[in-house]
């Protein structure tokens, strides 16, 4: 069975996978080990030390503290034409929340010696519900006097974790992950600098099948950092524990001539994802469009497998949090944005009055009654 279950994880997440270590005491391999969404995926994973944007709540739930505009991003997308994978997420100042699924069907029965011992199929799904808040250090009662910690920002996150299948292979599991983020805003020359750390599975309960096997989450540490060299421009790095490396960029553009269009900023991002067993680029645009409507789309490679389009519908809502939502208050606005207005239409100027044509009533009469006067004969008489 456990063949099995491994078997439809590869085609599902794309990953190789090994197994190893006695039952009961192995590792979890699951959905929660893809990169998430389609801007951060686009920067090669390099989002926990960034976390601007509601998927602060899968790389750093501490970064949700500092939101200034709530959102919600949703995809579905074909995985090598083998399985299903699609994604919700909301968040906002202080609170976020998603889900995420992966299944694949019509997956033959075969043994661990890839010999068919049934006839039919079945189904692997997993889904995974996330649920995260983060509060900065200035949002505390005595916040004021913590001087620069006031940057400082804890989160937490809870992952549940179902796995439905054959009934030896089905269960559930949940597991718990604190964080750290730090940002200064204003570094002279060198913009903005952010920093984060997640411990990843900290606590929490083991994913237990039918069949009695059970797997642990896998414990782990992710750090991160992004800096903003010059307006519009973002660097990023992820480190995991296990010497994965994450790397991305990001420049945005917005002029009034794309106003013009409706489109209010443009994004092109590029990445890079380094560890032992996968090599993967990815390269990705974003358009924001009047309304709060923003389309991100991301092409993924892979060293071994076909290229995946990950397109992602996004909107951007006109407060900070959902939190005022839930507990029926008002929702302050966010920060201003700089968006530029189309230039207005040139206006043609009215061509220049032709010189009217001259009249009898313009021409003075020659004073007939001044002696002194010739009007035939003095040259200078009109």
């Amino acid at each position: 069975m456990r063949e099995v279950r491994v078997k439809a994880l590869i085609l599902a997440l794309g990953l190789v996978m090994i197994g190893g270590g006695a039952a009961g005491g192995q590792t979890l391999l699951s959905l929660y080990e893809l990169e998430r969404g389609a801007r951060p995926a686009a920067l090669g994973g390099a989002f926990t030390g960034l976390a601007d944007d509601a998927y602060a709540l899968v790389y750093n739930p501490a970064g949700l503290a500092f939101l200034e505009r709530a959102s919600a991003h949703a995809l579905v997308e074909s995985r090598f034409g083998k399985a299903v994978y699609g994604s919700i997420v909301a968040g906002g100042r202080n609170l976020g929340v998603g889900v995420v699924f992966v299944s694949v069907t019509d997956i033959p029965w075969r043994d661990e010696n890839n010999q068919p011992v049934q006839t039919g199929s079945f189904t692997f799904t997993q889904v995974g519900l996330t649920v995260a808040g983060g509060i900065s250090l200035a949002d505390l009662p005595l916040g004021a006097g913590f001087g620069a910690l006031q940057n400082l920002a804890l989160g937490l996150r809870a992952k549940i974790l179902t796995v439905s299948t054959l009934p030896e292979g089905s269960g559930a599991g949940f597991s718990l992950e604190p964080a750290l983020f730090y940002k200064l805003d204003n570094l002279g020359n060198l913009g903005g600098l952010r920093i984060g750390v997640v411990i990843e599975n900290l606590l929490g309960l083991r994913v237990s099948y039918g069949s009695g096997h059970s797997e642990s989450f896998p414990v782990g540490v992710r750090l991160g950092a992004s800096l903003s060299p010059v307006p519009g421009t973002v660097i990023a790095a992820d480190i995991e524990a296990n010497g994965t490396l994450h790397l991305g960029g990001e420049y945005k553009l917005a002029n009034a001539q794309l106003v013009r269009f409706g489109v209010q900023q443009l994004a092109v991002r590029g990445g890079i994802l380094l560890n032992p067993a996968v090599v993967q680029a990815s390269l990705g645009f974003g358009a924001r469009i009047r309304g709060g409507l923003q389309i991100d789309y991301t092409l993924l490679t892979h060293t071994e497998l076909p290229l995946t389009h990950r397109l992602e519908v996004v909107y951007r809502f006109g407060f900070q949090s959902f939190l005022c939502l839930a507990l029926g208050r008002p929702c302050p606005a966010p920060e201003e944005e700089i968006v530029l207005a189309p230039p207005p239409p040139e206006e043609e100027l009215p061509p220049p009055p032709d010189d009217p044509p001259p009249s009898d009533e313009d021409e003075e009469e020659c004073p007939s009654d001044d002696p002194t006067v010739d009007c035939e004969d003095d040259p200078f008489w009109p």
